[in-house]
């Protein structure tokens, strides 16, 4: 077999392999083979006749189909193996000869990517700062929720309504949290646990408070009966100012994350197949329609579109996915970071803590590979998108030293996009 390999834009490959009469003359046999029992000539039982004769009733373009049906693959996964083709999707057949026997594929391959100077990256950071009237203005959407209760001045008493933030812990750890709890202060009544409600009493506006409380014989949770827990109540302004300017946080550290991958991919040069594209497009359109195809064709019939119009209103965004994920998938391996398997571990119990007694059935759902294989995508695209962050404001850690002794990675070494659609903030 003769392989001649051609590189070609959009990290694609062609392969032009020639294979040899005598092996093409073998997969004819081997399709007669397969043919010949099953044949009905008149005349004959079947599979008796003479081979002169059922090649003569067979015709030799089924027999040459049949054959090259076999060797096409064969040969192909022989000469990307030979060739060291590191393919990431199904090769197009781009042409097909029959003397000699030449196949012609158009393969994708991995994309190729190179960073730039991308250590000498900056985008400036936004300080955002809450005002006294963004507080007061949330304080007032809180009032008019609850408008048909007057704000009073005075201690709580029985009777009222009450707003306030409520968290609870037995040691470290936590039992209950809750940010604008609305309850009735109802005599008689528990609220959540005896003697909390009695804690409320008395308590102004603004105040803080902490109180230790031992839990009952009947609750809930059978281990922690008869601990002590210790219960806070918070001052709700402060706690508004203070979830304000958190959002904030978030969002301006959401937009400065976005203008550095933004940057990130404006300096870099890279190159990748269209495959990717249409892969990313069919999961946005998975995404969008529910994956149900009677609902996805009545869907396309309502809006008057055909398939092909309708994926191609995906096209450019899934174009910016992928190149998003080439670039940051890049820059994890340039710095060299890395997921641990207790990394992993430690993020699984942070996810199934909240589940309480529900723990271990929890645990066997997400305690998978698959779920594993998800938890590290997803640690490495926020360690990817922190380190990024740090290389704008130009706080990153030193860069990390190449190896004088490693193999160079080939111009179309990179990985498949697997980086999260939204910047975790």
């Amino acid at each position: 077999m003769k392989v001649t390999l051609e590189r070609l834009p959009e990290s694609r490959v062609q392969l032009d392999i020639e294979v040899e009469q005598d092996r093409v003359q073998q997969s004819v046999d081997a399709a007669y083979r397969r043919l010949a029992p099953r044949a009905k000539v008149p005349g004959f039982r079947a599979g008796k006749a003479p081979r002169s004769v059922i090649e003569k009733y067979l015709g030799r373009d089924r027999l040459m189909n049949e054959a090259l049906d076999k060797l096409l693959p064969d040969v192909y996964n022989e000469a990307i193996e030979s060739e060291d083709v590191d393919a990431i999707a199904q090769p197009t057949l781009d042409g097909l000869e029959l003397d000699p026997v030449r196949f012609k594929f158009i393969v994708p391959v991995r994309p190729s990517v190179d960073l730039g100077d991308y250590r000498s990256l900056r985008v400036e950071r936004e300080k955002p700062e809450v005002t006294d009237e963004q507080v007061d203005e949330q304080l007032k959407l809180l009032q008019r929720r609850n408008a048909v209760y007057a704000p009073v001045d005075r201690g709580i008493q029985w009777t009222d309504m009450v707003i306030a933030d409520v968290a609870g812990r037995v040691g470290e750890e936590p039992l209950v949290s809750q940010d604008d709890a609305e309850f009735s202060m109802r005599e008689g009544e528990v609220l959540f646990v005896p003697g909390l409600a009695e804690a409320f009493i008395g308590m102004t506006k603004g105040e803080d408070k902490e109180v230790d409380l031992v839990l009952p014989d009947d609750f809930r949770s059978e281990r922690l009966r008869g601990e002590t827990a210790t219960f806070s109540i918070d001052d709700l302004k402060a706690r508004i100012r203070h979830d304000l300017q958190e959002s904030a946080d978030n969002e301006a550290e959401g937009t400065f994350r976005q203008e550095a991958v933004k940057k990130l991919i404006e300096g870099a040069t890279l190159e990748y197949p269209r495959v990717l594209v249409d892969e990313e497009i069919t999961h946005m359109v998975r995404e969008s329609t529910g994956g149900d195809q009677k609902q996805y064709a009545n869907y396309l019939q309502g809006i008057g579109r055909s398939e092909e119009e309708f994926r191609e209103l995906f096209r450019e965004t899934a174009d910016e996915r992928v190149r998003r994920s080439i670039v940051l998938i890049k820059l994890a391996e340039e710095e060299g970071l890395e997921v641990t398997p207790d990394e992993i571990e430690a993020e699984l119990e942070r996810i199934i803590q909240p589940f309480g007694e529900e723990t271990e059935r929890f645990r066997q759902v997400f305690d998978t590979p698959d779920g594993r294989a998800t938890i590290r995508r997803d640690l490495l695209s926020q360690k990817t998108l922190t380190r990024l962050s740090e290389i704008a404001s130009g706080e990153a850690p030193a860069a990390p030293a190449a190896d004088a002794e490693a193999t160079p990675p080939s111009e179309d070494a990179a990985t498949e996009p697997s980086v999260p659609e939204e910047d975790p903030a």
